[in-house]
């Protein structure tokens, strides 16, 4: 029962995401303000100068998010020391209901267990970012929950141009964009051996 309840709402979100999300072509790095979970602001232009930008979009509660965290942290242990290489996740979720997911916070031991079962983690360790203006809520009723970001168009599936969650998008040293991929499935291994290629080459390149 918990996975038929899961799927269908997966499936729901991302229906909502396919609806309203609109498309955006993007070639390089956009300059776009972003401040990480303890609120430091920054850039993406700055966080990716001179480096290889791995960016991963997310938010709270997606189950297909959750999926590719067990991928996302082996991804992040790999490379987090190179000097070349910037890792991060951008969230469209309040940064204070981030934090408390992260923090395993009993009022949302829901989605906390969910991304346990989908991770088959029992920690989350990556770097979030947030962009200013977006800052969706989330209100949880009897059935579902209810997302209300305070301006959509400032949400990442705004900024960067893509209709579903999660969505991978990795730029060069020179900022350019190298690769964008959305969604993440039971089998993908050969994907993950794609982006592993395509970092190591672009690290190592001048």
């Amino acid at each position: 029962m918990k996975v038929i309840t899961y799927s269908l709402f997966a499936f729901l979100i991302l229906f909502g995401f396919i609806c309203h999300a609109q498309t955006k072509t993007i070639k390089s790095v956009p300059d776009i303000e972003v401040y990480d979970i303890s609120g430091k602001h920054t850039t993406l232009k700055q966080l990716g100068q001179s480096k290889v930008l791995f960016i991963d979009c997310w938010f709270v509660p997606c189950p297909p998010c959750f999926r590719e965290m067990g991928m996302l942290h082996k991804l992040y242990d790999k490379y987090k020391d190179n000097k070349n290489f910037c890792f991060i996740t951008l969230c469209q979720t309040d940064s204070g209901i981030v934090k408390r997911f992260i923090a395993q916070d009993k009022s949302i031991d829901n989605f906390v267990r969910m991304y346990k079962d989908f991770s088959k983690r029992q920690d989350f360790k990556l770097p979030v970012y947030f962009i200013p203006g977006c800052n969706e809520k989330i209100y949880t009723g009897k059935v579902l929950a209810k997302y209300t970001p305070d301006d959509k168009t400032k949400c990442p599936d705004r900024q960067f141009g893509f209709r579903g969650y999660p969505t991978v998008i990795i730029f060069n040293k020179q900022g350019k964009l190298i690769f964008k991929k959305t969604g993440y499935g039971d089998n993908e291994d050969e994907n993950t051996l794609k982006v592993e290629n395509l970092i190591a080459q672009n690290i190592a390149a001048k």
